[in-house]
């Protein structure tokens, strides 16, 4: 096993990775951890208990200990496995499992189990290289971590209505994060994993309008934040919002706002002037 000794509590910080064929009936346990630990199943099987509960798993199957989690586990008598794990820590880490089966369970059960074993070989195999280089960047065992955890996905939702509501956030955080890009309706709807048709229903239920007209509206919300903020010249603020041109980026923000946004830059300045007598 090799093993980092920079445990500094950061976003996200890998402390050490291992890979080990176990012995029949091989064990730890009941014990803690100062920190948390996957354990990926490569093949073979074995029990992982904790809080009273006992779970059965075989390859493809995953378990996390959290930090001072009493926890016991043990290979199988007759098909031992043979697992990866990785230690880990860092301040972010409650809400990235929140993205995984484990926001709810201890365990990881995926039906695709020769997928998710070709996962964890590949990543072992990618993070047994990395600890062999003599030279060796932190972010590149986070990033391996995290496509780890990514493979572990989420819970399916109940019902259409959480459905709807995820799809809609999906959206509207995508165009958040994009809204500068030449992005399209299209691609957004792809991104979700949905029909683009289908998505402007859920607008039009939701938010009363199209996505072109919500992508629109935070493009000039962001504009006038930036007219009220900065001294960014209207073509520089056009450009920086996802718009081709200042010309059409004017017209879009007199639709929206009944003002020019040289207009509406001099009454903001107006406005802040009397705030402060």
């Amino acid at each position: 096993m090799e093993q980092s000794t920079h445990h500094v509590m950061k976003p996200l910080a890998v402390y050490f990775y291992g890979r080990e064929k176990c012995a029949p009936r091989h064990s730890y346990g009941p014990g803690i951890r100062p920190h948390y630990l996957i354990h990926a199943v490569i093949r073979g099987n074995g029990i992982f208990r904790q809080n009273g509960r006992e779970y059965p798993l075989a390859a493809g199957d995953a378990f996390l200990i959290r930090p001072l989690e009493t926890t016991y586990y043990e290979a199988d008598p007759t098909e031992p496995w043979e697992y990866m794990w990785i230690g880990f820590d860092g301040t972010e880490v409650k809400s990235i499992l929140s993205e995984t089966y484990f926001d709810t369970s201890p365990v990881c059960y995926i039906k695709d189990t020769k997928w998710m074993t070709e996962i964890y070989e590949q990543i072992s195999a990618r993070m047994r290289e990395y600890y062999t280089q003599t030279s060796r960047n932190a972010l590149t065992a986070c990033g391996l971590l995290l496509e780890l955890l990514g493979a572990m996905g989420s819970h399916p939702v109940k019902n259409q209505k959480n459905l709807t509501q995820i799809y809609l956030e999906m959206a509207r955080e995508y165009m958040k994060n994009n809204y500068s890009y030449d992005i399209h309706i299209s691609e957004i709807a792809t991104f979700i994993g949905i029909d683009r048709t289908y998505l402007y229903r859920i607008f039009m239920e939701q938010e009363q309008m199209s996505p072109k007209e919500y992508l629109q509206q935070l493009r000039i919300r962001a504009a006038g934040n930036m007219l009220r903020s900065t001294d960014h010249s209207v073509t520089e603020i056009a450009y920086s919002c996802g718009f081709k041109d200042a010309s059409a980026f004017c017209n879009h923000f007199r639709k929206l706002t009944g003002m020019t946004p040289k207009v509406f830059r001099r009454f903001s300045a107006l406005e802040e002037s009397d705030v402060n007598i």
